[in-house]
């Protein structure tokens, strides 16, 4: 629980320091999920998790698209070992 509070407490940070929005963000089953709008708020939650994980990981963004019932799309953010992907 640690490592998920620091990496949510520096997306806050980041996106403070852009003057944007914090978005809304939270862990669940060890994964980083999102509901962001566009790839730079993407990027910027990728870097925050990278500042905060080790610098032999990788994060693998995915992408679920809007549905009828879930008109937005979401993100998952994985922590993943560089070697191995």
């Amino acid at each position: 629980m640690g490592l998920e509070n620091r990496i949510l407490n520096n997306i806050d940070i980041k996106f403070a320091q852009a003057d944007k929005p914090k978005p809304d963000c939270w862990f669940e089953f060890g994964t980083l999920w999102a509901d962001v709008s566009n790839k730079g708020d993407v990027d910027r939650i990728k870097q925050a998790v990278l500042d905060k994980v080790n610098a032999d990981c990788d994060v693998q963004v995915s992408k679920l698209h809007a549905t009828d019932r879930e008109p937005w799309d979401q993100y998952a953010f994985d922590i993943v070992d560089k070697i191995r992907g």
